[in-house]
């Protein structure tokens, strides 16, 4: 692989009637988006509702795995670290 950062696991739910992320469950952050999963609609939306919430630029938050599953793992910038330790106390 090479690329370096930090690993955030994602359960998605596609079809919702907001953009929110919901909180922590079971090691994954639960996000709902108002965008169907065609096409990678819902996955492009879960890439700007991230790195909007973290501050990033969405050129630097990479999907890596999951993407056609609800079970997702995005690639961020080891940079984002503090940002995500920030959130994650709200989002729990």
């Amino acid at each position: 692989m090479g690329k370096k950062g930090i690993s955030l696991k994602v359960r998605a739910k596609p079809g919702a009637r907001r953009d929110a992320i919901l909180g922590v469950r079971a090691g994954e952050l639960v996000v709902e988006v108002h965008a169907p999963p065609e096409k990678g609609r819902a996955n492009d939306q879960i890439v700007r509702i991230l790195a909007a919430s973290l501050g990033l630029p969405r050129q630097e938050v990479a999907l890596t795995f999951g993407g056609t599953s609800h079970h997702k793992v995005f690639l961020l910038p080891a940079r984002a670290e503090s940002a995500l330790r920030s959130k994650e106390e709200t989002w729990s």
